[in-house]
């Protein structure tokens, strides 16, 4: 059966599935600790994994190659978890939302000069600001991606509409 049609056999693997913090290869934990006390690790908790992967890591002495492959991850996600625990604590640990987290094409400049010509002309369409925004940078955005970065700008709240 595929991915989505598994289900956990148990109330806390299907609570962490829910929350989407679940392991994708609970089978893969090999730490010793997972094994001998299942009452308290659960291997199919990714934020329990990647924080016990650290800390063996970083307490222990463990290889962070050794360290991921015990805890059935990739050193890319060993490396990901540690600068993340580094800088944000266990909140780092938390899976992100994937995709883009902003509109990649606008650097500060161009968002500058969109929120500039908004305020000077707040009726105008977001189209002629399109049109005029790939002249002068030479970048194309379609207009609901102007209305998105205005509507994140709490002060700046196009209305909806044909053209907006």
């Amino acid at each position: 059966m595929g991915r989505r049609g598994r289900s956990c056999s148990d109330p806390q693997g299907e609570a962490l599935r829910h929350a989407g913090i679940r392991h994708p290869h609970p089978e893969r934990v090999q730490a010793s600790l997972f094994a001998e006390h299942p009452d308290f690790f659960h291997p199919q908790d990714l934020v329990q994994v990647k924080y016990e992967m650290l800390r063996a890591h970083h307490v222990d002495g463990l290889p962070a190659a050794q360290a991921a492959r015990q805890f059935g991850l990739s050193r890319q996600t060993f490396y990901q978890a540690q600068l993340a625990f580094a800088e944000q604590g266990m909140v780092g640990l938390l899976p992100q939302r994937p995709g883009p987290k902003g509109p990649y094409k606008l650097t500060p400049p161009m968002q500058a000069f969109v929120e500039a010509e908004y305020r000077r002309q707040p009726q105008r369409p977001l189209a002629e600001l399109a049109d005029e925004l790939a002249a002068r940078f030479g970048v194309r955005v379609h207009p609901r991606t102007l209305r998105r970065l205005l509507q994140k700008k709490k002060r700046l709240e196009p209305p909806a509409g044909p053209g907006r």
